[in-house]
């Protein structure tokens, strides 16, 4: 095993955590199954983390920023058609390039779940994972085109995540991707209908 600065070690083992969290499931990603998957001595992942916690918080946060990092060429000021077309679009590109990560993500969200029991706020995760960015550029079409759409940003919102986390199991189960696209282009023709008044 080479010897990596340890900021370069971190990377590579979350890196694994994501592989392994990915194949095996949240159980499955056992310290021992990550360090080899990221060629590391397992002691590394003692000494570059906390614990395992930590870990898994930092692959929640790097998936986080990757996905907020693709609805960067959204642009609301074209109208509220537009931002949804575009949203739609850079979800399901960001799917396709990340499906890993993606089943990681939806893990991590299913582990939170079932460990938040009752607590209202456990679907407030969903921010960090773009919602709170899908609704404000949804928001500003809105005030860009300063007229109401026929049903509220928050159904919109809802409606695109939702229907994404069954179309990313879809993919994951038959890596069919024009079936997918087709789904994802549905998914924008029904919301512009929809959404837009008249």
């Amino acid at each position: 095993m080479a010897y990596l600065p340890a900021e370069e070690r971190r990377r590579s083992i979350i890196d694994a955590a994501v592989v392994v969290i990915a194949s095996h499931g949240l159980s499955g990603a056992t310290t021992r199954r990550i360090a080899e998957q990221a060629e590391a001595p397992l002691g590394a992942l003692h000494y570059c983390f906390r614990n395992k916690a930590e870990l898994i918080d930092l692959v929640a946060e790097r998936g986080a920023t990757m996905l907020r990092e693709a609805f960067d060429g959204v642009d609301p000021t074209r109208g509220l058609e537009a931002t949804i077309r575009d949203s739609v679009s850079a979800y399901w590109q960001w799917v396709q390039a990340n499906l890993g990560l993606q089943l990681a993500l939806l893990e991590l969200g299913m582990w939170r779940i079932r460990q938040a029991g009752e607590d209202e706020n456990v679907y407030s995760m969903y921010d960090a994972f773009g919602t709170d960015l899908l609704k404000r550029n949804l928001e500003l079409a809105v005030k860009a085109e300063k007229s109401e759409p026929a049903i509220t940003v928050e159904e919109i919102t809802r409606f695109i995540t939702h229907r994404f986390d069954g179309m990313i199991l879809e993919y994951a189960a038959s890596r069919d991707r024009e079936a997918c696209q087709r789904q994802a282009d549905l998914l924008a023709d029904a919301l512009v209908l929809l959404a837009l008044p008249g």
